[in-house]
């Protein structure tokens, strides 16, 4: 017999004070699904787990039905496998010999969002849409260390 886990998520949306969604997926560690209801939205949605295409690429497919809009569609997600959904973040110290006795340390961080594809087909989405990611990085600290 499977097991699942039930779960209720609330995000603060602009509409509303919250946003519910009921999750329901197997516990088992190769779950290759997840159902998710939204009750606000008057959505049914059933999504494969991440599928790798490459070493670095992950494809994420869905069906899914609108109560509200009468439509049945299905979805699609290309995304990598570094960094998450949400930002990530490398900090790091970098060091550059210059010549003996003198070497330069940078202390630099990054902040990243990997780009994204997806696509949707009978849901009122763009069949296909691009989110190029995003890239911050700030040079937080220059040392010029001097050595005997």
């Amino acid at each position: 017999m499977e097991q699942f886990i039930f779960a209720k998520r609330f995000y603060n949306a602009p509409y509303n004070e919250y946003l519910a969604k009921l999750v329901l997926k197997p516990l088992a560690p190769d779950r290759r699904w997840k159902f998710i209801y939204e009750p606000l939205r008057h959505e049914v949605r059933l999504l494969s787990k991440k599928i790798p295409v490459t070493k670095f690429l992950n494809l994420q497919v869905g069906l899914g039905h609108s109560f509200q809009l009468h439509a049945t569609g299905w979805k699609w997600k290309l995304t990598t496998c570094f960094g998450g959904d949400g930002v990530s973040s490398i900090r790091n110290k970098t060091s550059l010999g210059i010549c003996p006795g003198l070497d330069f340390r940078f202390g630099w961080k990054a902040d990243y969002v990997f780009p994204e594809v997806t696509g949707s087909l009978g849901t009122g989405e763009p069949l296909f849409n691009m989110n190029s990611g995003r890239l911050q990085a700030s040079l937080d600290r220059v040392e010029a260390i001097f050595s005997q």
